[in-house]
């Protein structure tokens, strides 16, 4: 049973970056500055490649994290070639990448201090992890360190140092009905994404100890994961099976297709944040696959959002887009619900694992939407 419920009317609160949302409001602009991090940290940012030699998988895994002082340039949104096939799924203008301007460093060393507890960020199926880069970089300047791995071939592309790429492609029966895709679908979350997830975490905790870059910097007894769409339900089963995880946050994931009413509920006895559309939260089942631990469950639901609003998508195609409309209307409608997001799941990160308070998630009040 979920312990806390809020159910909210509207994405306008005062929890909003007015000010950088005034400016943009003027009018449609040529480029893109993704909204400022609203913690009070510099944000770095690295790419690395983790190889699992026991099951033969190289894991491309993106860094956020808090920056110290530095000369660093500005990091890229993308790769190019990322970037490609990311633009048609998108659409999207082509070089859209090379117009967007983030706020993280590239290769800037971690703020002195810490240890800083960890996130780890998991993808929805066909999306790569830099589209998670408005709430990586705040999440990090809030003083978390954020772990994004992009899992193929669930991600749409992953796109390796040497050049090599791995394409999205199913992993489920095309031709089986939709429980026996479902059934597919979740042995792959337990078997790979959720392996990924734990090889990532060990991997992190040798770099704690003897990684120049990471030494005495990366707090594991302080670990956190945030998934969208599947990677929403990899967020889930990882806080229920891996005990280094304390709290979890899922946007918008259900359990696997076709099995909702074989598994209800999932108990998770964890602190846990879900964040859904209303369409999602709508059915008699959906949103609601998952429990935490009772007095620590938070089911918020942000009305006017779609799925993808959680990610940085909405915001790009309103300013990029090729059919990118001109009243700015749409622009402001991503930016809500991306500003929405990044400070409840900051909120919820901070109070669980940086003994922070959260006003906003724990605002008291009920809003039900009659």
């Amino acid at each position: 049973m979920i312990g806390r419920l809020r159910l909210r009317v509207g994405l306008a609160c005062a929890l909003l970056a007015a000010p950088w949302s005034a400016r943009a409001s003027g009018g449609v602009a040529a480029d893109l500055d993704l909204p400022r991090p609203d913690g009070r940290y510099a944000v770095g940012t690295r790419t690395i490649v983790l190889t699992d030699s026991q099951r033969q998988r190289d894991l491309l895994v993106t860094f956020w994290y808090p920056a110290g002082a530095t000369k660093a340039s500005p990091a890229s949104y993308m790769g190019a070639t990322t970037a490609a096939a990311v633009a048609g799924e998108w659409t999207v203008v082509a070089g859209f990448e090379r117009r967007v301007r983030t706020n993280a460093r590239s290769e800037a060393p971690v703020l002195e201090g810490g240890p800083f507890p960890v996130v780890l960020l998991e993808h929805g199926s066909g999306v790569v992890p830099a589209a998670y880069t408005v709430l990586a970089e705040g999440l990090a300047s809030r003083g978390l360190v954020v772990a994004a791995t992009n899992h193929p071939p669930d991600s749409l592309i992953a796109v390796y140092p040497d050049g090599h790429e791995l394409r999205s492609a199913p992993y489920w029966p095309l031709d089986a009905d939709r429980r026996a895709q479902g059934v597919a679908i979740g042995k792959f979350a337990e078997d790979v994404l959720v392996r990924d997830a734990r090889f990532v975490l060990d991997r992190l905790a040798a770099a704690a100890r003897s990684d120049p870059f990471w030494k005495g910097r990366l707090d594991l007894s302080r670990v956190g994961i945030a998934g969208h769409s599947m990677g929403g339900t990899t967020a889930a089963v990882a806080t229920r099976v891996e005990p280094r995880i304390v709290a979890g946050a899922n946007l918008d994931g259900s359990t696997f297709p076709g099995m909702n009413g074989d598994v209800r509920p999932v108990e998770v006895r964890k602190p846990f944040l879900f964040l859904m559309t209303e369409e999602h939260a709508a059915g008699p089942d959906h949103g609601r696959e998952y429990s935490g631990k009772a007095s620590d469950s938070y089911y918020v639901v942000l009305p006017g959002a779609d799925h993808m609003c959680f990610t940085d998508v909405r915001l790009v195609q309103a300013r990029l887009g090729r059919n990118a409309p001109a009243d700015g209307g749409a622009f402001e409608r991503a930016l809500l619900a991306l500003e929405s997001t990044r400070t409840l799941v900051g909120q919820f990160f901070g109070k669980y694992l940086q003994g922070d308070v959260a006003p906003v998630l724990d605002a008291p009040v009920r809003v039900d939407r009659k």
